[in-house]
């Protein structure tokens, strides 16, 4: 049995032995006299934080040098030395122990004296300081040659990085991503990929070091889905930190090696890299008003709609680039009896088969269930059709509106929507002709009166269809967080029960709040990456203030 004594922390540890040279706390735990030790800032912008908590072995040294981090957080340039002066010590100690002088503020410049006495009563001698440590992790996260388009695939337990390409690699400049603080051995410009070649993460020790290995190759591929065990958060970055500070409208479209962000504000998006959530650029908008939304298919063929009132003229155009203008590809005349541009999802290839939906957003006047659909065969968009979904209510306007998407590229294959609806806030299958078919009751937590579960997309991939729900939440002060459902409908058999709880779910996540609330408004897309090796699933979340991907891959490991 263990308990904290004081507001301080305290590095000792329960040792028998004679004086023995000073050495670094490991961070292995078993039990001891002093089972751990934990050191918090005293002042600062980090005051109160935890700087570094270890806990201590039996048959630890009896002078004890804490590694306190050489950056805090690890990630920022902001360096620890100025605090180490006045930092506060806290001990977990084993029952009936004791420390004597008690443990307060300390300098961890110098050592400080203590005596330390068992629960046996046997008395020792220790002294606690401290060492600032530089980082040895050395992990490479994320390599790419922009030029080209090429992203490595990381196999971490091989240490290999795979360029699927037939490029000409043998003048190339690379991006990269590594521990914070470490660095590449290697020069990134004017590389030749064409044969394997060593990458060297060298930590921020000098010391400690990775070395990956490049191959043009394509590695084998499990025959369905995603692999099991593959998800990662590749990024969660706050809103404010991006500029972003309002937005009833927001929608994300990838296309590359980039994501971009719309508020529908009539500024160009933003991009950023789709692997590491780094701004990048300004995506080129030519003609397109940049007041309605964007998304992408399944190939990286950008759409952007704008906001188009009843009676006026619908105008969507395409691009397969971020920085190319994008041309006009359907133009239509909105006589849906709804505004339309907030909301739109494609499935399939614009070059090729594919489904557009653009959903009719609800009026202070009237609700809606309507959305306009076209059919694209050959690379060519059809005429509008605009169809009323029946069995399910209406939905509202503004935030609370549905985002519809369809299950293909085959317009036989209906569509799933979802939308805000005082707690019944179900998701629903739909057939070709708008009927309701199956349904997912809301969460079973019954907290769907403060969720916003509107937003879906789906996509193809690896030979299985995926189809995924994002719910921004109303109050997540009050602890509601946003929801994201990712669910396999490549066959409709398993699709019954509750959105978080049926057959066809295969994975899901929650974000707490990280920045400023502003409204339950976001958007969610799937985005298959060229190479065909990985899925991205992209959030903006204007409720808990983040913009977020998670990833799976189809590697056969």
């Amino acid at each position: 049995m263990k308990k904290n004594l004081y507001p301080l922390l305290i590095a000792v540890i329960a040792v028998l032995g004679s004086c023995k040279k000073a050495v670094l706390v490991p961070d292995p735990g078993a039990s001891a006299a002093v089972s751990s030790i934990t050191a918090k800032f005293t002042s600062g912008p980090n005051n109160g934080q935890e700087v570094i908590r270890y806990a201590i072995p039996s048959g630890s040294e009896d002078k004890i040098l804490i590694p306190v981090p050489w950056f805090f957080p690890e990630s920022s340039n902001d360096e620890t030395d100025v605090y180490m002066s006045e930092m506060k010590l806290e001990a977990a100690l084993a029952n009936n122990a004791s420390i004597s002088p008690a443990l307060g503020i300390v300098d961890l410049n110098k050592e400080n004296a203590y005596t330390l006495t068992e629960a046996d009563g046997t008395i020792r001698h220790i002294t606690i300081a401290g060492v600032r440590t530089k980082s040895n992790k050395s992990t490479l996260t994320f390599f790419s040659i922009e030029a080209l388009g090429v992203t490595g695939l990381i196999d971490q337990n091989t240490k290999t990085i795979s360029l699927i390409t037939v490029e000409d690699l043998s003048n190339v400049e690379v991006d990269v991503t590594v521990s914070p603080h470490a660095s590449v051995v290697e020069s990134l410009t004017g590389m030749n990929l064409n044969n394997p070649t060593s990458i060297t993460v060298l930590a921020h020790d000098g010391v400690s070091k990775t070395v990956y290995q490049t191959q043009k190759t394509a590695p084998p591929k499990i025959p369905y889905g995603f692999r099991t065990g593959s998800q990662n958060q590749s990024f969660n970055l706050k809103l404010d930190d991006l500029g972003y500070s309002n937005s009833s409208k927001p929608s994300l479209a990838a296309s590359g090696n980039f994501v971009a962000v719309s508020l529908g504000d009539g500024a160009a998006p933003k991009y950023y890299n789709r692997s590491t959530g780094k701004y990048v650029g300004m995506m080129t908008l030519g003609s397109a008003k940049g007041d309605g939304s964007i998304t992408s298919d399944t190939k990286g063929n950008v759409l952007l709609i704008d906001q188009t009132a009843v009676g006026g003229t619908v105008n969507i155009y395409k691009t397969s680039s971020m920085t190319t203008a994008p041309v006009p590809y359907i133009t239509w005349t909105n006589t849906s009896g709804f505004p339309v541009g907030s909301r739109l999802s494609v499935n399939g290839d614009l070059n090729g088969k594919a489904v557009i939906i653009a959903s009719c957003q609800g009026t202070s006047l009237s609700g809606s269930k309507s959305f306009v659909r076209w059919t694209v065969t050959g690379g060519v968009a059809g005429n509008a059709e605009v169809v009323e979904a029946t069995g399910i209510p209406y939905w509202g306007e503004g935030i609370n509106g549905g985002k519809m998407s369809p299950r293909s590229n085959d317009v036989n294959d209906g569509s799933f929507v979802s939308f805000y609806d005082g707690g019944n806030d179900n998701l629903y299958y739909l057939d070709k002709s708008g009927s309701k078919s199956l349904t997912l009751a809301a969460q079973t937590s019954g907290n769907a009166w403060g969720i916003n579960n509107n937003l879906t997309d789906a996509k193809e991939f690896n030979n299985a269809r995926y189809m995924v729900l994002y719910c921004p939440s109303h109050f997540p002060y009050w602890g509601l967080n946003a929801e994201l459902y990712l669910y396999d409908v490549s066959s409709m058999g398993n699709f019954s029960g509750n959105v978080n709880s049926t057959n066809s779910l295969v994975f899901s996540a929650n974000y707490g709040e990280v920045g400023t609330n502003i409204a339950a408004s976001g958007d969610v897309l799937i985005a298959p990456t060229a190479d065909g090796y990985k899925m991205q699933v992209f959030t903006i979340d204007f409720s808990v203030g983040n913009f977020a991907c998670y990833e799976f891959d189809c590697v056969d490991r």
